[in-house]
């Protein structure tokens, strides 16, 4: 027994001997191994890609295989399976052609702070912009001219008794309630034996979504310098803090790759009329186009300039009246700058972009120009956040030239005097059903997610009709696009999108979603996140 005792010692003291030997031998097999997947899978992609379109760095690669390391050392065996999810985790599959603009770019890295850091810029630049506005307005008496307005409008509209029926102290967990249940459908939105929307994958080719990237940060640069560096903290996680109290046209030539001097009119500068939305208009010489880009709402003022409208005629159709008193406003200060440009430069194209308010503005512009026929160059209008602003569809002179964009849970491009009705009579409907048919503990647990929305609840909502019969002066109003494309976050920090006609839009998506994000979602730097990490899947040059 002895013996047997020593000689298990003898063996045990010599297994920890080789042990790390063993392990440091099959981790360099690791090593060997993972980079001569990388090595083939590099190889692969250059059969698909020039390597400095793509960006994929090979440091990078370098990197993800410290990392997986990293999670290899302290395990005796590395078998093929484990391998190949690591490899998968961290490279994109080769058998799918992916085009992205920043593919090196970890969209999820430091995601949270960054948003952080962008959302309290954008706020602050907005409580600029208010500030600065609500002086000049409060000298001006058109504070209470806004103000006056706005009472006149609830009232005349309707909104404030069904305000009045719905706002309570319920009205928290009705929202939550109304969300929950609209995330359910969400799910449910394509069932597998329904075919999908047949506009769901059609694109315009890569030139397409390089200029719809290209003219977003031209509808950021028209809120000035605050957005531009939320824009830039958020999308490209950069801050130059060396721009900080530079003048507004160097920050904006900067954001739009342009130089100081193609910049023609600037009229970014936050106090003014609240009715005159600022603009600027730039000339691109690189890609042969004037390019006018409009400011959305930067200000409370401005917020109440976004409620506060019936329709009026317009362009042989019907549209926000505010909106359409703004464009006519744009155009009699840009636009002789706008034809003096065109007229010097010809073959050069009209573009028209904006964001929000601006887009919903650019838009009703873009209709003005083809309508009257104010130039005669060709005109595009990109539109980023617009909300339903005219009708009818048909009345468009040239609807092709107008696309519009959504971005993830942004509430904007939803709302409307009729859609708003809708979510106020589904938030009364959803509070009578809970208080009356549900327990006090049922409600809370379905408040905190601990426990899922009844079928009863379900079948309620279902039940529940939209207005049938709009307000007079309030009609169902649509965005004047023929495409709007919903950018949606598939994974964490990278994009897709889908695609949708007019029609498309007003019979599925006519109504408001309550969503968390809804708010946070709408800013311009969070659309400009979007197409930063936007991976398109078979897009043709």
């Amino acid at each position: 027994m002895r013996a047997i005792s020593l000689l298990r010692s003898r063996m045990t003291a010599l297994a920890n001997q080789i042990r790390p030997t063993i392990a440091g031998g099959i981790e360099r097999m690791a090593v060997v191994l993972q980079w001569e997947k990388i090595e083939e899978y590099q190889d692969s992609m250059e059969q698909f890609f020039l390597m400095d379109k793509l960006s994929l760095r090979r440091d990078d690669l370098v990197d993800q295989v410290n990392s997986n390391l990293a999670n290899v050392r302290g395990h005796m065996v590395l078998t093929a399976h484990k391998r190949a999810r690591l490899i998968e985790k961290a490279l994109l599959r080769p058998e799918k052609r992916y085009f992205s603009f920043t593919p090196y770019d970890k969209g999820k890295n430091f995601k949270w702070l960054r948003q952080g850091l962008s959302a309290f810029l954008s706020i602050g630049g907005f409580i600029v912009s208010s500030g600065r506005s609500w002086y000049a307005n409060y000298q001006s008496k058109a504070l209470f001219t806004a103000i006056e307005s706005f009472e006149l409008f609830m009232k005349k509209s309707g909104l404030e008794k069904e305000v009045s029926q719905t706002v309570n102290s319920h009205l928290a967990v009705d929202l939550k309630l109304l969300s929950s249940i609209q995330s359910e459908l969400w799910k449910n939105r394509y069932l597998p034996n329904q075919p999908q929307p047949p506009s769901l994958r059609r694109n315009g080719g890569k030139q397409s979504w390089i200029e719809a990237k290209r003219y977003m940060s031209y509808a950021t640069a028209a809120y000035g310098q605050a957005m531009i560096h939320a824009a830039n903290v958020e999308a490209r996680g950069n801050f130059e803090f060396e721009h900080v109290g530079k003048i507004p046209a160097a920050a904006v030539a900067k954001h739009i790759c342009l130089k100081e001097e193609d910049i023609h009119l600037l009229d970014v500068d936050y106090n003014g009329d609240a009715k005159h939305l600022r603009h600027f208009v730039a000339i691109d010489h690189e890609n042969k186009k004037v390019v006018l880009s409009i400011r959305g709402t930067f200000s409370p003022q401005e917020i109440v300039v976004d409620i506060c409208a019936f329709t009026t005629d317009f362009c042989g159709g019907e549209a926000h009246s505010e909106m359409a008193s703004m464009s006519e406003r744009v155009w009699e200060n840009a636009g002789p700058i706008i034809v003096k440009l065109l007229d010097e430069h010809p073959g050069y194209e009209f573009i028209v972009t904006g964001h929000s308010l601006g887009a919903g503005t650019a838009c009703l512009l873009t209709v003005l120009v083809q309508s009257k026929k104010l130039v005669s160059a060709p005109t595009r209008c990109f539109a980023y956040a617009s909300p339903p602003v005219f009708r009818p569809i048909d009345a468009v002179p040239d609807i092709n030239s107008i696309t519009n964009f959504v971005h993830n849970n942004d509430m904007v491009p939803f709302l409307s005097i009729f859609s708003v009705r809708n979510l106020l009579s589904q938030l009364r409907s959803i509070q009578s059903f809970a208080y009356s048919t549900m327990s006090y503990q049922s409600r809370f647990r379905m408040l905190m997610g601990w426990e899922k929305l009844t079928p009863a609840i379900m079948k309620h909502h279902n039940e529940w009709k939209p207005f049938e019969v709009a307000l007079t002066g309030a009609p169902e109003l649509q965005v004047p696009a023929a495409r709007t494309i919903w950018l949606q976050e598939k994974r964490e920090g990278f994009y897709d999108w889908e695609c949708f006609t007019p029609e498309e839009m007003l019979q599925n998506y006519s109504y408001v979603r309550v969503h968390p994000e809804m708010l946070t979602d709408h800013f311009a730097p969070s659309y400009e996140f979007a197409f930063e990490h936007l991976w398109l899947e078979d897009v043709e040059d």
